[in-house]
């Protein structure tokens, strides 16, 4: 009977190369992650469309306040309402809630710009107490979201 020798068994290695692929993916998934969520958008916002709209390029150093029409659904089962008309960092606030959170994020970010989401429905009051707001913070560069003409939503 024949007896099979024995075979070398070869030495097992870890593979880096494919690690270091999985990190590099993971590290720009998180800091995707992490500027879409400074962001704060709310996708129930509908933005008027604008002749003129550009797109801007640096989205950096800017502060979100969503505005939606009254008796909209907009934070949980919270609607829109006179008093409180509007959204920031995911809280339905009134004038002085506006004013309070915007100054609170302009101590982060001194020369913070304010991007100003307003739905096409929305009367224009509302904007304009938010503006009011917004001075009484100390932001006076304000962007008033639009959407270009070509993008028809």
């Amino acid at each position: 009977m024949k007896i099979a020798e024995p075979q070398e068994i070869q030495e097992a290695r870890v593979e880096l190369v494919p690690l270091i692929d999985c990190v590099f993916l993971l590290l720009i998934f998180f800091m995707c992650a992490a500027q879409m969520s400074k962001l704060d958008t709310i996708t129930e916002v509908v933005l008027p469309v604008a002749n003129k709209a550009s797109v801007p390029k640096d989205m950096s150093g800017r502060g979100t306040v969503n505005i939606l029409p009254l008796g909209a659904l907009a934070v949980g089962d919270q609607r829109v309402s006179e008093e409180k008309p509007f959204i920031v960092a995911g809280d339905l606030v009134n004038d002085a809630g506006l004013t309070k959170a915007i100054g609170e994020l302009r101590k982060n970010e001194p020369n913070m710009r304010l991007y100003l989401r307003v739905d096409k429905d929305v009367n224009f009051k509302l904007v304009r107490r938010a503006i009011a707001a917004c001075a009484q913070a100390g932001i006076f560069d304000v962007i008033l979201a639009t959407y270009p003409n070509a993008v028809e939503r």
